[in-house]
């Protein structure tokens, strides 16, 4: 299994959680990796300032890429608290970066 994940991403605000938002984002494109979902529940933790400000001012329709490191294997829960998701498979993802799309 490759250790690193990059995507095209459309998000949308779902909410607060204990530990900070939440997002749904619909996968556009797989650059590197593999993903069979097309859509992740993603967590910001309150304490990414950065990541929480850059995701909540490029909501749908703007496509962002969104680059991941495995974080875990063997999650207990679909979501855990990093700025990350948790894949079908219980390993979670942590958020390296996102920058605005390049055509």
């Amino acid at each position: 299994m490759l250790s690193e994940l990059i995507l095209v991403v459309t998000s949308s605000y779902v909410g607060t959680i204990g530990y900070g938002d939440v997002y749904e984002c619909q996968v556009r494109k797989v650059l590197a990796g593999t993903l069979n979902a097309s859509s992740l529940r993603i967590s910001i933790l309150a304490s990414d300032r950065e990541n929480s400000r850059f995701l909540s001012s490029h909501l749908h329709p703007v496509e962002i890429e969104m680059g991941f490191r495995m974080a875990r294997k063997n999650e207990p829960y679909r979501l855990t608290p990093i700025s990350g998701f948790v894949d079908e498979d219980k390993t979670s993802w942590e958020i390296e970066y996102m920058r605005e799309k390049n055509d």
